[in-house]
């Protein structure tokens, strides 16, 4: 009896039928993850890149503006979300700053044009802000020269949970106006030139 169980063993230990299905069953939740991970890192590239392309095309809708006023600025981002086709998912800040150079003092500053965000979802940023945590991203300028900020966030939320977070994609894009001196607000209470001094 036990030599007919070892010769049945050896059989069964040398027999590779349904060896394929077994084999496909171990690596199935595996290859299931890849693809799944595949598509959610490319949805992220795609949405990071989608995002980019928006927020250059709304900079330079802005840049080629004399003066922009809140219905402008709302039209913005409404803009962004037909390009990007999210419209629950994207915020925008527009900020408008000056470069002021005092040769005396050899000391220089950011003046504050305006800032302001589409239907307030963001905080319009302050000139001491500007010149303290910002300064550095913003390139070097003459005196008297302007230039638009516009800062943008999409939020992403991904398809699964293979290991990218819900997130939210920023861009700092510094564009020089195209036709005029600089961008003005025409709501704000100061004329544009005066904010220069």
């Amino acid at each position: 009896m036990l030599i007919l169980s070892l010769k049945k063993l050896r059989q069964f230990a040398k027999d590779e039928s349904g060896v394929i299905m077994t084999e496909f069953l171990i690596v199935l939740p595996l290859m299931t993850w890849s693809i799944m991970a595949l598509v959610v890192w490319w949805d992220t590239w795609r949405t990071i890149n989608e995002g980019q392309k928006a927020a250059y095309a709304v900079a330079d809708l802005v840049s080629r503006q004399k003066e922009v006023d809140m219905n402008f600025i709302n039209g913005m981002e409404t803009v962004m979300a037909g390009l990007l086709d999210r419209p629950d998912a994207i915020s925008m800040r527009i900020t408008s700053v000056r470069w002021i150079y005092d040769e005396i003092t050899g000391t220089g500053r950011y003046s504050l044009i305006f800032s302001r965000s589409p239907f307030d979802k963001k905080t319009p940023l302050t000139e001491s802000y500007v010149n303290s945590d910002i300064s550095h991203l913003i390139p070097v300028m003459n005196s008297g020269e302007s230039t638009v900020i516009l800062e943008t966030w999409t939020k992403y939320y991904p398809a699964f949970d293979v290991g990218i977070p819900v997130s939210d994609f920023r861009n700092f894009i510094v564009t020089k106006p195209r036709f005029y001196l600089s961008v003005c607000l025409s709501e704000n209470m100061t004329p544009c030139e005066s904010a220069a001094s």
